[in-house]
């Protein structure tokens, strides 16, 4: 139907599905678990069984749908471009102009990629001069771009697609998960400025900075909830079932006893954690232990991070379904590299609220509006590309 717009976060763990009406009302949401995130047979019934259910409850058949996607294999580009002119020039069709030169260069040079989402960080004129947005009739005498890329593999996005198109379902644009919730979220926080945020996923963290609101950084790496699960299961030397229940209910377990010996919500772990005398405090250490290691990889030893902690330490905050085994009394080694530790409350809809903002963001629609680069040929690019 086109009077409605359905937002999918297709997960590992879990499917979550909302269906808006064209003033971003929600009129419809459900979530689906994956049974075995591993089988991707088990993604696709769950996939099945989500849009089923969806078109019996609003008497619809979905065919195009918005895709919410997280993968540690994004990747991040950055690029400054620059264009000077030999007298004072209307600058609004060439900011136009060189943002498609942009994505045509990281298109070309980044050939088994296609660019998800192009962020415009910063507007520069005549040298030194930061504008937020360019008015119609502004002349200068050169504009500079800094750019974000986030990309995705093309053999990755066709394989998902062709998971939806045996649902009989038509991708009509693919997302990132990740920076959608931040940027969604990082408008309700009191500060704006100096945040990193920490998505632990079930098989993968993103690491995302904003300072002045604006977006700076992204980084992906292979390690999230699912590997402290592991651990528990290696240390305690308990199965990964019953280490993803104890992980699961360990917050909310910790604040009221010592051990797990009134663990009463299921009878088979009840009994499991009191044959090996599990204490609280021991999974305390492995969960901590593996969010440090998190920590570490995804934020610490990058680079860029390294540099601007030099200034000013950072707020962490921690979202994603990997994060929720945390508490306010966590006791983490990188406690002290951060400002501030923040828990974000994150419920299931409001990662396809986020979605919809997104959806409906001038980013989004810049984006949609924007013709395909021409593919020039290379004495007209080479001449287009140095032309002053």
């Amino acid at each position: 139907m086109s009077n409605i717009e359905a937002i999918l976060d297709y997960g590992s763990k879990n499917l979550r599905l909302s269906v808006f009406d064209k003033g971003s009302k929600n009129l419809y949401f459900s979530k689906v678990e994956v049974n075995n995130a591993l089988e991707n047979e088990s993604l696709e019934i769950a996939l099945n069984k989500i849009i089923k259910d969806a078109e019996k409850h609003l008497s619809i058949h979905l065919v195009d749908i918005n895709v919410l996607y997280d993968t540690s294999k994004y990747n991040f580009i950055e690029l400054s471009i620059k264009k000077t002119f030999d007298q004072p020039t209307s600058i609004k069709l060439q900011y136009e102009s060189l943002l498609e030169e942009a994505n045509f260069i990281v298109s070309e040079n980044n050939f088994k990629n296609k660019i998800i989402h192009t962020i415009v960080n910063n507007i520069v004129v005549d040298g030194d001069k930061e504008l937020e947005a360019i008015s119609e009739n502004m002349k200068n005498n050169s504009l500079i771009l800094e750019i974000k890329f986030i990309c995705l593999n093309k053999s990755l996005i066709n394989e998902i697609s062709n998971k939806f198109k045996k649902n009989n379902l038509k991708i009509l644009n693919l997302y990132c998960t990740s920076y959608l919730k931040t940027i969604f979220y990082n408008k309700n926080l009191e500060t704006r400025n100096n945040n990193l945020f920490l998505d632990i996923g079930f098989d993968r963290t993103t690491a995302l900075f904003f300072n002045n609101s604006k977006f700076q950084f992204f980084n992906c790496i292979p390690v999230g909830g699912n590997s402290i699960t592991k651990d528990i299961s290696k240390v305690l030397k308990l199965s990964n079932n019953y280490s993803e229940d104890l992980k699961i209910n360990f917050n909310s377990k910790q604040k009221n006893h010592s051990s797990y010996e009134n663990f009463s919500d299921n009878t088979n772990l009840s009994k499991e954690i009191l044959k090996n005398n599990i204490s609280i405090d021991l999974v305390k250490q492995i969960i901590e232990a593996r969010i440090d290691e998190i920590i570490e990889l995804a934020v610490i030893q990058n680079n860029y991070f390294k540099k601007i902690n030099n200034f000013e330490k950072l707020n962490i905050i921690f979202i994603g379904n990997g994060s929720k085994v945390l508490s306010y009394n966590v006791n983490l080694d990188s406690k002290k590299t951060f400002s501030k530790l923040i828990f974000f409350n994150e419920n299931e809809s409001t990662i396809c609220d986020a979605g919809i903002h997104y959806h409906k963001s001038a980013e989004r629609l810049q984006m949609q509006a924007r013709k395909r680069p021409k593919k020039t040929g290379f004495f007209e690019y080479f001449f287009n590309l140095f032309s002053k």
